[in-house]
């Protein structure tokens, strides 16, 4: 099947709008005879009129040859070589050979064992081998053409995302793939062809068999790139963050009566961070995780008012640690986040109650975890539509909790040496 190819008129895409040294690497591997295109999320975006993240390439040079072209390179990967080109500001460029299939396509031997491979390819096989048809996309540098194996340019024009291939198909051989469906319909404004969406509830089971470590860097993704709340949502449509967190069913499931309460909490909490993101201020693995589980602890660590205070906090102490463990340790999330997540969770509590006794000890304000706890209290408070009181945030840096910044302390005036001499007199 002959690719559509979109000539350099027909389409919005210039070199000005590329990358400086992308350009430079893609003009290099032309020059030595090798075919080069610039590949995947940086044309979707270039076509969307947005500016791309990354400027990632593909060609048919081998790993080896592009290491001869560039002596600021460095191979990474072990199954599939990728070629890292570092420049200054610690840009990097990366660039891969075109490939067959996904290094985490599963595929069957003649014996029936599963097995994963990887190997060189076409231009073609490679368009066939990524996710979504929008991110099939090439962009020629020798003629500066669009190249379409997979439809994505039709895809972009109707705003639809959808798998490349047989999505039932594609699903089962890499489950990854419905998460990334999910986060591109968020992050586009797009809508899930209807076949892909179906694909997700059919499958969403099979997510499970993938590597936790790969889960949990795609799941923390989509919390960090400033469509959270979006994409958590859709994710709870399709009850896919069941399947990946089996412990939040008696949250988010038929089993809590309460439900769509919390999933709106939940929700709203993550609209909250997508605010930071989008001004500028990363939001750290333990506060998400910490935000994640708000919901969670609330349904299962109720207070027990028979309990003394040590009692009391013994009980949820004891009892976060377990939902933490149950939910998060098959996600293969870090002890030490683990550890900084249960920290700020259970400074709760003690944050209100300094608030109560209008006195924050030294002994916590000084705790490593400290302003991170406040964070989580004062996004907390954000999504109830409360107010932070003035003793936390005058303990925090102004610039911690943007939505109420500290307010400058009012200057004393000092009394002159005659209205000192009124008063006595």
């Amino acid at each position: 099947m002959n690719p559509l190819v979109i000539p350099r008129p027909e389409h919005p895409i210039s070199r000005s709008m590329i990358d400086e040294e992308a350009l430079k690497v893609l003009y290099r591997l032309h020059r030595h005879g090798f075919t080069s295109y610039l590949v995947g999320g940086s044309v979707r975006d270039l076509l969307l009129g947005k500016v791309p993240k990354d400027f990632d390439i593909a060609t048919n040079a081998h790993p080896h040859e592009i290491s001869a072209l560039f002596k600021n390179s460095r191979a990474i990967g072990r199954r599939f070589r990728l070629i890292h080109i570092f420049f200054k500001d610690r840009k990097i460029i990366e660039v891969s050979t075109f490939r067959s299939r996904s290094e985490f396509e599963e595929t069957q031997n003649e014996e029936g064992e599963t097995i994963r491979a990887d190997s060189f390819g076409t231009p073609r096989e490679d368009a066939f081998r990524r996710d979504i048809t929008i991110n099939g996309l090439f962009y020629n540098i020798a003629d500066f053409s669009i190249i379409d194996y997979v439809g994505g340019m039709a895809d972009l024009q109707r705003k639809i995302i959808r798998t490349i291939g047989d999505p039932d198909e594609r699903f089962q051989q890499d489950p990854v793939r419905m998460i990334r469906v999910i986060r591109h319909a968020t992050r586009t404004g797009f809508s899930i062809d209807d076949r892909t969406y179906q694909a997700i509830l059919w499958r969403r089971e099979e997510i499970k068999k993938c590597s936790p470590s790969r889960l949990r860097d795609e799941f923390l993704r989509d919390l960090k790139d400033g469509a959270a709340k979006p994409s958590l949502s859709l994710i709870l449509r399709t009850d896919l963050l069941l399947s990946l967190f089996p412990g939040l069913d008696r949250v988010f499931g038929d089993r809590n009566p309460y439900k769509d309460r919390d999933r709106e909490v939940f929700l709203t909490l993550f609209g909250l961070v997508d605010e930071l993101v989008k001004i500028g201020r990363p939001v750290l693995d333990y506060i998400l995780f910490a935000l994640f589980l708000t919901p969670a602890l609330k349904v299962l660590t109720p207070e027990h008012p028979f309990l003394g205070e040590k009692e009391q906090h013994f009980y949820r102490a004891q009892t976060m640690r377990l939902v933490i463990r149950d939910i998060l340790t098959p996600f293969s999330v870090p002890k030490g986040t683990k550890e900084m997540t249960s920290l700020i969770l259970l400074a709760q509590p003690y944050l209100k109650k300094a608030i109560d006794r209008g006195i924050i000890p030294r002994r916590m304000r000084t705790k490593k975890y400290f302003e991170e706890a406040v964070l989580l209290f004062g996004l907390k408070a954000r999504a109830k539509g409360e107010e932070v009181p003035r003793l936390l945030r005058n303990a925090v840096p102004s610039d911690l909790l943007p939505w109420w910044p500290q307010r400058p302390k009012k200057r004393r005036r000092r009394s002159s040496w005659r209205s000192v001499l009124l008063r006595r007199t």
